[in-house]
């Protein structure tokens, strides 16, 4: 009897422990773990979202396209030269790419962009692996080594001869990350710090307007 009681009282410690250890996990994630549960009741019942949707557009680089762009960022920088130029989905989306560090271009398959509103998104099959476990955390385990990603965001001026385009909004799968942690995610992609990807503009171009038809450059005016 003796012996049975030592065996569940050890029992007993041990699920308290993992009970513990397993808190400290869900704590510590529990923005991910939140957000993830959200994205997976909204998708629950719901066809799965297509490209090319009313108000949107979609962009694929190629590179026919980016020297399209560096065409017409050549444009721009003449002086004198046109008040504005637009990008085309196409163009830009060659623009982001060519942003993004080496390591990150080869862990991206079917990258496109999806132009809409004041935005645009990012749209690739990304290897997971680029991020680790110091990113990922707990979702580890769950993602593939392969996963659908989505990241989008505004752009904006952000100084002379730099276009930033700031993705606020991050998720691999169903699961979204949290806003706070985006910007580490984005920095791995880049190899920067700032949590923006730069899309590289004439010193001439003072502002930036996105629509889903084309992105607009515009010349600065001082």
């Amino acid at each position: 009897m003796i012996v049975g009681c030592l065996k569940s009282a050890f029992a007993l410690v041990g699920c308290a422990t993992v009970l513990v250890a397993g808190g400290i996990v869900a704590y510590e994630y529990r923005e991910q773990i939140a957000g993830a549960a959200r994205s997976v009741l909204r998708e629950v019942g719901h066809a799965e979202e297509t490209d090319g949707a009313a108000g949107e557009s979609v962009g694929w680089p190629s590179a026919e396209s980016l020297r399209s762009a560096k065409r017409k960022r050549a444009a721009m920088a003449r002086t004198p030269g046109p008040a504005y130029v637009v990008f085309t989905p196409d163009e830009m989306a060659s623009l982001i790419e060519e942003g993004l560090e080496a390591a990150a271009r080869a862990a991206l398959d079917s990258l496109h962009v999806v132009v809409s509103g004041d935005r645009f998104a990012l749209r690739a099959s990304l290897r997971t692996s680029i991020f680790g476990r110091e990113l990922l955390g707990p979702f580890e385990g769950l993602l593939e080594d392969r996963e659908p990603l989505e990241m989008a965001g505004p752009a904006r001026f952000a100084r002379t001869g730099v276009i930033a385009w700031q993705p606020d909004h991050f998720r691999l799968r169903a699961f979204p990350f949290p806003r706070a942690l985006v910007p580490r995610l984005v920095n791995r992609l880049t190899g920067r710090d700032d949590g923006t990807v730069p899309i590289l503009v004439p010193g001439t171009v003072g502002d930036v307007r996105i629509r889903a038809d084309g992105i607009t450059f515009y010349r600065r005016t001082d």
